[in-house]
């Protein structure tokens, strides 16, 4: 380039043409919101377990304060994974 003019290559000018993405932004924000489904079922189990040993040494109910911890918690997660249904 005799003229002392600059011309870039247009493979390598990324400011008026970003890169496509490989995989779409939203389709990995529903993989990321469904990928706590089974975080929150877990948590909700031993939040659950917890809650009853807790509870047993209060009132020395083993096996009905452990299912009453575990059934709260459950149905605490349930209510979340609900709402994160909801955000999609």
């Amino acid at each position: 380039m005799p003229d002392g003019s600059t011309q870039q290559h247009p493979r390598t000018s990324s400011r008026n043409n970003p890169p496509p993405d490989l995989i779409p932004r939203e389709f990995l924000r529903i993989i990321a919101i469904w990928s706590l489904v089974p975080a929150y079922a877990i948590a909700g189990a031993f939040l659950g377990w917890l809650l009853g040993l807790w509870l047993n040494q209060w009132y020395y109910t083993t096996p009905y304060t452990i299912a009453v911890g575990l059934i709260l918690a459950l149905l605490l997660a349930v209510r979340d994974m609900v709402r994160l249904r909801d955000t999609l």
